[in-house]
């Protein structure tokens, strides 16, 4: 099978089951805002847009190194599990001490600052999940990555619809996602090791050859979290609760495009590792697939656009109008979001993940002051202004360091 096929079949198992788990999760989302509505939805935003910042503490870089590495010959792909297992167990347990101690020092109310510290375990499935998919990336059975996320989904959300139902609130969701993962984890250990086994208690090991590219690939994720997650976080500060709440409808619609790239992303990677590792490619053939990217994700957000107040009024309710108002601006950044993918997957692809590490990290501190200025003056719009202006800045900084980096590395010609 070509490199192409085995792309587009791997995009396909990725996409179709990322697609079913995000219409439970969609289905979900809307049960989830509607009920709890803003100022309730807004603390569970929050919770987990704050929990998330300390995911650059769970290096989850090791994954694509791992990748990378395992990619090239699957029977030694053991080693480099047990390799990096240990001071990923260890690094879990940091992630959740420095959550739950910074929790305290933030400005949240007392039920939210107690939300974070039972929620800070979320970071232990965040951690062991990425782990376990290198598996399914490396030998390309990337089905089972999306079966899992599907159960893990439905077991999520049909518990978290029913408990609302009966009168419970925020703190049985945060337990209902704690239980379904700790299911669909176990599951998914268990039958991992049918393709590639390692012991999970292997003892703590550090090889600088793994752990450097992990680190970039790490910074790269918390910069990438700069110019995205941390806008809730912002707004956390800034404004309200139901502000939060507002906004994270938006930029949670918002996601579902930004997932589809990701999973693109993730199933051509290994792909792409294979293709340079033998083969050069024409620069023009990058900035082809961009420009596609660009003008059909723009055409179809476009569209989208002219209906997706109405959309947003009729699913959440009367109480998030101002989120279909920001959702029609922040649509827009999807495209240019997905132009920058096959530059990026490129570049990691081949060993160049510290020029985009330079790249989101300008993007990062372009982000933050943005958000903060355009907030004062547009107030939640201003965040979407934000995220358009350093999207487009993005986009133009990616391409030129790729193509000028490559070629001069003999990867493009």
């Amino acid at each position: 099978m070509s490199n192409i096929s085995r792309g587009i079949k791997n995009a396909s198992y990725l996409a179709i089951g990322n697609l079913l788990t995000q219409f439970v999760s969609f289905v979900g989302f809307i049960f989830i805002a509607r009920m709890l509505g803003p100022d309730n939805y807004g603390i569970y935003v929050t919770v987990g847009a704050f929990v998330g910042l300390f995911e650059i503490l769970l290096l989850l870089g090791l994954n694509k190194t791992i990748i990378r590495e395992g990619s090239k010959d699957i029977t030694s792909m053991h080693i480099f599990l047990e390799k990096t297992i240990g001071i990923r167990n260890l690094l879990i347990l940091t992630a959740i001490i420095v959550c739950i101690i910074s929790s305290f020092f933030t400005p949240y109310e007392l039920q939210t600052k107690l939300y974070i510290i039972l929620f800070s375990f979320q970071l232990a499935y965040t951690g062991l999940k990425g782990f376990l998919a290198t598996i399914y990336q490396a030998t390309e059975n990337m089905q089972y990555i999306s079966i899992f996320g599907i159960v893990n989904r439905v077991i999520f959300v049909s518990l978290s619809i029913a408990f609302l139902y009966r009168g419970f609130g925020v703190l049985a969701l945060f337990i209902i996602a704690l239980f379904s993962n700790f299911l669909t984890i176990s599951a998914n250990y268990f039958y991992s090791r049918k393709y590639v086994k390692f012991n999970i208690f292997s003892k703590l090991q550090f090889d600088k050859n793994l752990l450097k590219p992990a680190i970039i690939f790490s910074l790269l994720e918390f910069v990438i979290f700069l110019t995205t997650k941390i806008d809730l976080v912002m707004i956390s500060i800034l404004g309200t609760a139901k502000d939060v709440g507002v906004y994270g409808v938006a930029f949670r619609i918002t996601q579902l495009g930004i997932m589809l790239r990701n999973v693109t992303a993730m199933a051509f990677f290994p792909i792409f590792i294979k293709q340079f590792h033998t083969h050069k490619m024409r620069a023009r053939q990058l900035i082809k697939y961009s420009l596609f990217f660009l003008i059909i994700i723009f055409v179809l957000s476009l569209v989208v656009s002219f209906f997706v107040e109405d959309i947003v009024t009729i699913l959440f309710g009367p109480e998030y109008n101002i989120s279909g108002e920001i959702l029609r601006v922040l649509i827009f950044y999807l495209a240019f979001s997905w132009s920058t993918l096959p530059f990026t997957t490129a570049a990691q692809a081949t060993h160049n993940e510290k020029y985009m590490l330079i790249v989101w990290s300008i993007m990062a501190a372009l982000n933050i002051p943005l958000n903060y200025l355009l907030f004062l003056k547009y107030g939640l719009f201003g965040i979407a202004y934000s995220t358009l202006i350093v999207s487009v800045v993005g986009l133009f900084l990616v391409s030129r360091i790729t193509i000028r980096i490559m070629k001069k590395q003999g990867y493009l010609v």
